[in-house]
């Protein structure tokens, strides 16, 4: 009978500890679900709001001010005497270190190296400048765009002026052209007037994801 006793009074305790340890559990559990959905929650909206933070922004005007351009085998016109003036005529101020441009058209470039079996090559020009801060640009490029760089945006009102001279040199570049595809230039351009030429600029958020942000053609007179 003692036996008996004592198994049964080993029972009720194991059921009383069992019964105390199931609402720590189930507390514990509940935390825990709570916590994942919360992290899930966070998760999903740092990732819908970092995809989407540009397409909150509105598209901004850009006019051309002036241009004076022309092939460069023409002997009255040099690179750095191709000048385009981009006007911001309207919407946001952009900061210049996430925007960039794109340009295509007609034009010409150097290719390979001055004095080194290099040459001059006409065609279809693509011009990529991937921002528009002064990091590995001409120092010309400061000079003519003080206004826009003093405080790191592009703002409504302020010019942007780009020459066919803006790069820094053939290896060390922000400033990328290509010739009919082909890369492998000096990276300085001329552009064909007479010519329609479309400029695109883009803004890229911190993960990397690109918006259009304008997009439009113009036709560069003819001298």
């Amino acid at each position: 009978m003692k036996n008996f006793d004592q198994s049964e009074d080993r029972f009720l305790k194991s059921r009383r500890f069992n019964q105390g340890i199931s609402p720590v559990i189930s507390s514990l559990l509940l935390v825990l679900i709570v916590l994942l959905m919360c992290g899930g929650f966070f998760i999903y909206a740092t990732g819908w709001m970092g995809t989407n933070d540009l397409s909150a922004l509105k598209p901004i005007k850009i006019e051309i001010e002036n241009v004076s351009c022309g092939n460069h085998a023409d002997d009255s016109v040099r690179f750095q005497n191709n000048i385009l003036i981009l006007k911001n005529s309207g919407g946001n101020a952009v900061p210049i270190d996430n925007v960039s441009l794109k340009i295509i058209g007609k034009g010409d470039a150097y290719q390979g190296i001055p004095g080194q079996n290099g040459k001059m090559v006409s065609g279809d020009i693509e011009i990529l400048y991937t921002h528009l801060n002064i990091s590995d640009k001409n120092p010309n490029y400061q000079k003519m765009n003080a206004e826009m760089l003093k405080d790191g945006y592009w703002s409504p009102g302020e010019k942007l002026i780009l020459t066919g001279n803006d790069s820094k040199n053939s290896t060390v570049s922000s400033v990328f052209v290509g010739i009919d595809g082909n890369f492998s230039t000096s990276n300085n351009y001329g552009l064909a007037a007479g010519e329609t030429i479309e400029i695109t600029a883009f803004q890229t958020n911190p993960k990397n994801i690109q918006k259009i942000i304008f997009k439009n053609r113009f036709l560069i007179p003819k001298k």
